[in-house]
């Protein structure tokens, strides 16, 4: 089973970066109509196989009692574990391995800047697997690239409705909202991104511009000096450094 590489292209602001539940019972299953044979991964559960496999992670337990074993005990990286499959369940996992291969195109077509037909794959990849979230995240992405905001936008905010939790779909959703010039939107959802990793240095900077942008310069000042104390020589450590000696000479009182 071809495993999927999460990718995570890094989403820009304009002005200082290049340019980003609980399952349902499962129902009764099928007739098998045939076995595979996995060797499993580093880091491979019952859980992940089963949602590989099956698109389900609630099929573990079976999984686990089908191969001799309890799914409180997790199988070993490097052993072979059997995983029965009935036609559906077959016809799901070409599917998948087919998702797999245009998402993996896709990839390769972001790293070299190509993004419109990167888009392209993406959203072949999510024709044939609808819950690759990955691919919806970097086909919003390439949208990002390509100037298309509210596309991007769109996309971001069923991300953000399907896994509130994930601070990265937060990020990029106040970064599309730049690029659409939402700027209350953006500063939400910056803070929704920290909400969900306080000490997202990236999430501190961009609400920082957000705010100076928006009039709010103490406020600007105060998210600018976090950032520096979070990664004090990070990518915009230069910038953030700009953009308070310009608001300390411009002595500008904000709100």
């Amino acid at each position: 089973m071809m495993r999927l590489v999460r990718f995570l292209a890094p989403l820009a602001l304009v002005s200082f970066l290049a340019c980003g539940a609980q399952k349902a019972a499962s129902p009764p299953r099928e007739t098998t109509e045939r076995i595979v044979t996995h060797r499993v991964e580093s880091g491979e559960t019952w859980a992940s196989l089963a949602a590989d496999f099956y698109g389900d992670e609630g099929r573990a337990l079976a999984l686990a009692r089908d191969n001799g074993m309890d799914a409180s005990s997790e199988p070993a990286a490097g052993s072979a574990v059997r995983i029965p499959l009935s036609g559906r369940d077959s016809r799901r996992v070409k599917s998948r391995l087919e998702a797999a291969r245009e998402y993996n195109a896709g990839l390769d077509l972001v790293s070299s800047g190509n993004f419109a037909e990167a888009a392209q794959r993406f959203e072949e990849a999510l024709k044939l697997d609808p819950s690759l979230h990955d691919a919806s995240f970097n086909l919003a992405v390439a949208y990002e690239k390509l100037g298309f905001h509210a596309k991007a936008v769109s996309i971001l905010e069923e991300l953000v409705s399907v896994a509130p939790g994930d601070g990265r779909y937060r990020y990029a959703l106040g970064a599309s909202l730049f690029g659409a010039g939402n700027l209350e939107g953006a500063e939400k959802a910056f803070l929704s991104a920290l909400a969900a990793s306080p000490a997202d240095a990236k999430a501190v900077f961009s609400l920082g511009v957000v705010l100076e942008k928006r009039g709010r310069t103490e406020e600007a000042k105060g998210r600018f000096r976090q950032y520096l104390s979070l990664d004090p020589d990070g990518p915009w450590a230069g910038e953030a450094r700009a953009r308070l000696e310009a608001l300390d000479r411009s002595g500008g009182g904000g709100h």
